[in-house]
């Protein structure tokens, strides 16, 4: 019970670090001339998340990263369940779909304002990306470490 908690903890924790960190670098498509084209804007966690969810809503295909974030808390609530199957199959599905869908925006362009004017194209992920990848990648890991544990001696590991 202690180790999984604590591993959740550490996982939250990540979590948390990664909506206060940049997380993706856009760069800023003029087209409009008033806008300079070499500008670039660093979005940080909380800002995707919020933007993420209004993405959903006017269907840009770059949103459907976002999906990791509910994935994630039901990767949550079955670690702390001790249903360490779903847990690691929702850890994982949490991590591709984040990746991939996130990804996607080397390809789709995101509107960066209400007026048209500009664009956002990806530039590159950030550090606080690969951290918010890491809170879901860490509960999948440790629940594939408990179910290979599980097989092996189930007993012991019955009693934590």
């Amino acid at each position: 019970m202690k180790n999984r908690i604590v591993f959740l903890g550490l996982s939250l924790l990540l979590y948390g670090i990664a909506l206060a960190l940049p997380c993706l670098l856009f760069n800023v498509v003029p087209i409009a001339p008033t806008v300079n084209p070499t500008d670039v804007y660093a979005m940080k966690g909380a800002e995707l998340t919020i933007f993420g969810i209004i993405g959903l809503l006017f269907l840009q295909i770059p949103a459907i990263g976002w999906f990791a974030n509910p994935l994630y808390g039901l990767c949550c609530l079955f670690f702390v369940r001790q249903q360490y199957k779903f847990s690691a199959i929702a850890g994982l599905a949490s991590v591709v779909i984040g990746f991939v869908g996130t990804l996607s925006a080397f390809w789709f362009t995101l509107p960066a304002d209400s007026g048209g004017i500009a664009e956002f194209t990806l530039n590159k992920p950030l550090f606080g990306f690969w951290v918010w990848l890491a809170a879901p990648g860490l509960l999948a890991l440790i629940s594939v470490f408990r179910l290979v544990k599980m097989t092996q001696h189930p007993k012991k590991l019955a009693e934590t």
